[in-house]
């Protein structure tokens, strides 16, 4: 009995290893890739330079957040009866956000140009917005291998992808592009993600119209897009808030720190999050995932602990690696590495909401994350990017601090706001 038992506990986990496994392969090829891009823009870009193209990249990732809110989370975590109707439905969900995405993009550019009185910022905004024209095509596809656990086919191709793309920066930027480089190399990524993902032997189901089945995936999307949004403006508040606060050529430094350290860090908890989430809609298909809920955390751990390790290397690889010019920057880059760790377990801890349906206690964990991260902001307002640093790292160490000991009041909140949204809707 006791065998079985052990048999039945070290499978999924010998499932998540093996989606980590080949996730953090390719993630591995993608980051040597990636240093190689920051080693170049530090060398080919100035300080002003540097910063106009990470804000410009924060900018689109916002935006982008609307990718993640699609089809894809109810795709992979939908029983196999609704399958047929969630993939075609779920088809046409995602060609109306890209279209309308790359549209609202190339509108906001102005604004956002004019805000930060960066002009450079408007063609460099625009370009990366033509890139979403590019994902529907076989955005279901990739669900669908997400959804049957099989990431050594997703990983090889999404490592191609992010390795081109790292390189074509580099390549770019290396050929004088200056910080339009980051433009044309998501291009070059967005082109190479069609080519490789329209042949993944996956069934096709095309494009379907049900108008209640489209309402569900629609109200359940709006919760996930609430969740992305919120983790995301609470990724980049402080680069829009230094963007505005510090002098060009300062935020160009924070820029760096940030990239060199928490940024190579983020590249790490996306793929455990890639493998993570898949693994628990199939544990809760199966009725099993509370009992594996200690584990997952400890795993969580082990995996930011190599952040620590990052934090304590930056003042042997960074003067090794970067120009002169950035090496006042080595103890910022420590700090954000540091950072990394409260956010993966932040993130685990929503991967579990989101796996159980529980999308309104994900967005309340997310919201209390944020409001501690502005709150920190506005009240101690830093003016220098070591200043910056850590506040950030603070309110990170107060996000865990109040999400767990204020689980039980997130439970009891999520309840009661669902029982208020549905006395509206019964009301109307």
């Amino acid at each position: 009995m006791l065998v079985v038992r052990c048999k039945q506990f070290l499978q999924p986990v010998r499932l998540l290893f093996t989606n980590a496994a080949w996730l953090l392969g390719a993630e591995l090829l993608a980051k040597v890739s990636r240093i190689l891009t920051i080693i170049v823009l530090a060398v080919a870009l100035t300080p002003v330079s540097y910063g106009s193209a990470m804000l410009a990249l924060a900018c689109h990732e916002m935006m982008a957040l609307l990718l993640r809110a699609g089809a894809g989370v109810q795709i992979i975590r939908c029983n196999d009866e609704q399958l047929t109707d969630y993939a075609k439905n779920g088809a046409t969900l995602q060609w109306t956000i890209c279209l309308l995405l790359a549209l609202f993009q190339c509108l906001m550019a102005q604004f956002i140009g004019h805000w930060y009185d960066n002009p450079d910022l408007v063609w460099l905004i625009q370009v990366m917005a033509g890139t979403y024209l590019f994902y529907p095509w076989v955005s279901i596809k990739i669900f669908l291998l997400q959804r049957a656990n099989k990431m050594r086919l997703f990983s090889i191709y999404s490592g191609i992808c992010i390795t081109a793309e790292n390189l074509s920066i580099a390549l770019f930027a290396w050929m004088g592009a200056d910080f339009m480089a980051v433009a044309y190399a998501k291009v070059i990524f967005s082109l190479l993600w069609l080519i490789l993902f329209s042949f993944v032997p996956v069934q096709s189901y095309g494009l379907g119209f049900n108008r209640i089945v489209l309402t569900s995936l629609l109200r359940t999307s709006g919760k996930i897009f609430g969740s992305e949004f919120l983790r995301a403006l609470r990724l980049h508040a402080d680069t829009f808030m230094a963007a505005k606060v510090l002098s060009p050529e300062l935020f160009g430094f924070y820029s760096f720190a940030k990239n060199a350290g928490i940024g190579l860090s983020q590249s790490l908890t996306n793929v455990f999050n890639s493998a993570l989430y898949p693994f628990l809609c199939k544990l809760e298909r199966q009725k099993v995932l509370l009992l594996h809920r200690k584990m997952v955390f400890a795993i969580t751990l082990g995996v930011g602990m190599l952040f620590v390790i990052q934090a304590v290397l930056v003042p042997f690889y960074v003067p090794i690696l970067f120009d002169e010019k950035w090496f006042d920057m080595l103890p910022v880059v420590s700090i954000m590495c540091l950072v990394a760790l409260p956010s993966i377990v932040v993130d685990t801890a929503c991967n579990f909401k989101r796996a159980t349906g529980h999308f309104t206690d994900e967005i309340i964990i997310r919201f209390v994350c944020l409001l501690i991260t502005l709150f920190a902001l506005f009240v101690i307002f830093p003016t220098q990017p070591m200043d910056f640093a850590c506040v950030v790292l603070l309110s990170s160490v107060l996000w865990c601090v109040v999400i767990y000991f204020g689980q039980h009041f997130i439970e009891k909140l999520a309840h009661f706001l669902l029982f208020i949204l549905r006395r509206k809707s019964h009301e109307y």
